[in-house]
């Protein structure tokens, strides 16, 4: 009987609007954090009709990533408390789902919700 190796590539591609939502949702899952900002107006953004309108900033570099968010916090939060779970979530979501690693997670508060 003779052997016969089989090599197969494996590869595995996510867009970034994947990876933006993925983002998303875990920075949804903190207490605290209202909404993700949305991205302003840009022309080239209309021109060019980009679906990615929230405030998320991807930027890869061969296997480490590097992430900016904002972020609309509920009335009452606690900004510093509530930006560093968000880099915590968001980075152990990313790490875990892509394994990929996760350089740093900047998180910008870009308003607050007035109580109801």
């Amino acid at each position: 009987m003779s052997q016969v190796k089989k090599n197969i590539n494996k590869s595995l591609r996510v867009s970034e609007s994947v990876i933006a939502n993925m983002i998303a949702n875990a920075a949804m899952e903190v207490d605290g954090v209202a909404a993700i900002a949305r991205r302003k107006k840009n022309p080239t953004r209309l021109i060019t009709n980009s679906k990615n309108v929230r405030a998320i900033r991807i930027e890869l570099a061969g296997d480490v990533l590097a992430v900016s968010i904002g972020v609309i916090l509920k009335s009452g939060a606690k900004a510093v408390v509530t930006a560093e779970k968000i880099q915590e979530k968001v980075k152990s979501t990313v790490q875990n789902m892509l394994n990929l690693t996760v350089a740093k997670v900047n998180v910008n508060v870009v308003n607050v919700l007035p109580e109801e």
